[in-house]
């Protein structure tokens, strides 16, 4: 158990970390307040994951306080990074991923034995950490406070008072917000006495306690950590002979789809309209974003097939690698054809941020098996786990440091010689693509031009709001915007009628 008196200094952080997250999110956007917020989480955690040496002997497990005091610090320190990314870039989809891989790396730190588990941990041990952390920063606060102790003498009357205010305000405010509402004028006189409105105040106090607990919960479960696993199953063991059938038959289907698509990128264009009816780039759009998944659900089969075959030493153990080697070799053929396929696909139909993402889930699964295929070749593919999280996370921060939107727009304008850029796509980029389409608004289609800055204008004019949610895109968009302005005065009339991009801010 820790000493009491980091039980309480973990409830004090925990305390004024709800405070802040009630005040960070109730800005009307989001943008600072979740990178503040998700930073301080972090860094509050990895603080407690720090025990000093003077509290490591009040653990239950000594050696497993000493495997803690060797906490990997990259997850953290990535964790930051994608947090503070929620103040830079605009584009929601990559928000969302920031945000998920924040949260996930967050996890992995409960991991058992420092950055050597962490490199030896497997899915079910990925999948224990983030399930485990979750009930825990749900329940934690509870184990929490039952290590509190006692408060000294002088201070206990004190402490005493403060629960009981505590447990009497939620009795108050639901009282008082029945009341307020069943009576106008008493709802007057409160808000004249205290300055705010009963149902004000209450949302205000249950989002921070709420807060505040899920905190205390898992600052809980970094200070004082408990080994994390799921529930033993019985093991499922299809047979060496079936698992081999079963990979032999995905080789076979792989190498007919790879032997087909060497035809169409031998045979060109006039063999694929001779046999489908399609041109390139149709033929090429029907299928990329199928073979991503194919690619891609491969990998786990190729993962599970060792641990369902319960391999033995033996003849059956080389077939098997070899059949795991073959399919990841097919499926870098796949990731190839892919490639070419999503470059027709761009070349026709111009770059978006989807087909972007998908280049670089390509890119992903290409590194995942980078890692795969050593690990294959000693017998232990689980191993690939930690270079397939590693991989996500060096894929994502470099999604977020090309700048997506941007990167999509600028590519556009300047491959225009075969169509022209889509003007209403160019507008729906958001923040991050505006002071490139301000700075090559030249670029843009003479016709469409009026109606591109009409659009940044309405849309960015407004975009004010307080400190919680500024956004570096947004602030930069906002600026280049602006400078549209006397444009847009010059473009007839008729130029803002025939824009129908309505845009929420």
């Amino acid at each position: 158990m820790l000493a009491s008196r980091r039980a309480w200094a973990l409830l004090l952080t925990a305390f004024a970390i709800g405070l802040l997250g009630d005040h960070l999110l109730r800005a009307p956007l989001w943008g600072l307040n979740v990178a503040l917020g998700l930073t301080v989480m972090a860094a509050a955690a990895f603080a407690a994951s720090r025990r000093p040496a003077t509290d490591r002997s009040a653990c239950a497990d000594p050696a497993e306080s000493e495997g803690r005091s060797e906490t990997a610090r990259w997850p953290w320190l990535a964790a930051a990074f994608f947090a503070a990314m929620w103040a830079v870039r605009d584009s929601e989809p990559l928000l969302v991923m920031n945000l998920l891989a924040a949260l996930g790396l967050a996890c992995l730190p409960l991991i058992g034995g420092g950055p050597a588990g962490l490199r030896r941990a497997g899915v079910v041990d990925v999948v224990a950490a983030i399930i485990g952390t979750a009930w825990r920063t749900a329940t934690g606060g509870a184990d929490l406070v039952r290590n509190l102790g006692s408060l000294p003498v002088a201070w206990r009357t004190v402490g005493a008072v403060g629960v009981g205010l505590l447990l009497a305000i939620p009795v108050v405010l639901i009282f008082g917000a029945l009341f307020a509402s069943a009576d106008p004028l008493f709802d007057k006189m409160v808000s004249s006495l205290v300055g705010v409105r009963f149902g004000s105040l209450l949302s205000h106090v249950l989002l921070t306690v709420v807060l505040t607990w899920l905190a205390a919960g898992y600052l809980w479960t970094h200070a004082a950590p408990r080994p994390i696993s799921l529930p033993s199953l019985p093991a499922v063991r299809l047979g060496q002979v079936q698992v081999a059938v079963i990979l032999g038959a995905t080789v076979l289907v792989f190498a007919l789809f790879v032997a087909v698509q060497a035809g169409s990128l031998f045979g060109g264009e006039a063999f694929v309209r001779n046999q489908t009816g399609l041109t390139y780039a149709e033929y090429a759009r029907r299928g990329f974003f199928q073979m991503i998944v194919a690619a891609a659900l491969s990998l786990p089969l190729v993962y599970a097939a060792p641990i369902a075959a319960g391999l033995a030493e033996g003849r059956s153990v080389h077939v098997l690698r070899a059949l795991m080697t073959a399919q990841l070799g097919l499926v870098v053929l796949v990731l190839a054809s892919a490639v070419w396929r999503l470059g027709l696909y761009v070349r026709a139909y111009g770059l978006t941020e989807d087909r972007l993402y998908g280049g670089a889930v390509l890119l992903w699964i290409a590194l995942v098996i980078a890692a795969l295929v050593p690990a294959v070749r000693r017998g232990r593919p689980e191993g690939a786990v930690f270079g397939a999280i590693r991989a996500a996370v060096v894929v994502l921060m470099a999604l977020n440091l090309v700048n997506p939107a941007a990167l999509v727009a600028r590519y556009n304008l300047s491959h225009q010689e075969r169509r022209a850029a889509d003007v209403k796509y160019l507008a729906r980029l958001g923040a991050d693509a505006v002071p490139v389409l301000v700075e090559r608004l030249n670029e843009v289609i003479p016709e469409g031009r009026c109606e591109l800055a009409a659009t940044l204008v309405r849309r960015y004019e407004t975009t004010r709001g307080d400190w919680r949610g500024w956004n570096l895109a947004r602030w930069r968009a906002r600026r280049s915007a602006m400078a549209l302005k006397p444009l847009v005065e010059l473009c007839p009339d008729r130029a803002h009628e025939r824009s129908s991009l309505h845009l929420r801010p």
